[in-house]
């Protein structure tokens, strides 16, 4: 066989290999309340093809002996790049409601794929949305001209989780009422990564339920790897064309770190005066409400 005939059939096979495996389907998602409980924790990242950083919020432990049920609670990065695939196990989940926290902007950008017909009610509650595109732009300015200088992207995130906790408090207001009105079904919410506004979400709702905030720290944290590397291919690219500075300070932008959530709650005790008065007048939750919300998404003590 000549050289050109054997590249040619490898080509061939190649062609065919990529085909075939196009037509095998995925495996259906581990969901973690189907599996043994000790299996449980190491599933919580649900493997989605397109969907990042999907999380169930299951199995947290609350200082009565508690812990948060298992599907009920989850968190995510956007939907945009969801497979089919994806859409069918999403409908698995059994979704009564998601809350979608990116702009119009942001939603108009990446439009979220969703099941049709859409098994669930879908709520845009916008947060952060004219400073993340204020943001955005200057940062993409930045990068075209490769001026970073005066541009700290740690302050920029300290100053969002402060507003976090006063300006938008209407909004986060919302969003727990939402939880609460899905009486115990599941919720999804996301934003564009699923660790600024989503994450703030999750720590303010994990410690109404009761979940003491070394956990929620922790679930807080458990963003910054799936973060980065669904924008890996980006930064590569950013700082092959447009060097280290560049790549560097997006990265920033794409981690979490324990100071800025840390900063939402100290800026909630300074400008609420404690936890329990944010909840009570800033997201108006009665202690009928916040009993309603622990008996519809915690375990039974013991």
């Amino acid at each position: 066989m000549s050289r050109k005939a054997w590249l040619q059939g490898l080509f061939a096979a190649s062609v065919l290999a990529v085909a075939i495996v196009q037509f095998i389907p995925s495996p259906p998602l581990q969901l973690p309340a189907e599996l043994p409980p000790p299996a449980r924790d190491a599933a919580r990242m649900l493997d989605f093809e397109g969907i990042h950083n999907f999380r169930d919020l299951g199995g947290y432990t609350t200082g009565d002996g508690r812990s948060v049920q298992w599907g009920k609670l989850y968190r995510s990065g956007h939907l945009a790049s969801a497979s089919s695939h994806d859409l069918r196990q999403l409908q698995r989940l059994q979704v009564h409601t998601l809350i979608d926290f990116r702009s119009a902007a942001e939603r108009a950008e990446e439009p979220s794929r969703l099941p049709d017909p859409l098994p669930f009610s879908v709520v845009n509650i916008p947060t952060l949305d004219e400073g993340n595109r204020a943001m955005v732009g200057e940062l993409r300015q930045r990068v075209e001209t490769g001026d970073f200088d005066g541009f700290d992207p740690d302050a920029f995130m300290l100053e969002a989780n402060r507003q976090f906790a006063t300006r938008f408090t209407a909004e986060y207001r919302d969003f727990m009422h939402q939880v609460l009105e899905a009486d115990g079904r599941p919720v999804v919410w996301h934003c564009t990564a699923g660790k600024d506004r989503t994450g703030f979400a999750a720590a303010i709702l994990l410690r109404v339920l009761g979940v003491p905030e070394d956990q929620i720290m922790a679930d807080y944290l458990a963003s910054r790897e799936p973060s980065l590397a669904a924008r890996r291919g980006e930064l590569r690219l950013l700082r092959l064309f447009k060097g280290e500075e560049a790549a560097d300070t997006v990265a920033v932008m794409l981690g979490v770190e324990e100071r800025w959530l840390a900063t939402a709650f100290a800026t909630i005790d300074s400008h609420w005066e404690s936890f329990d008065r944010y909840v009570t007048e800033g997201l108006q939750l009665s202690e009928e409400d916040v009993e309603r919300l622990r008996q519809n998404l915690l375990t039974n003590a013991g």
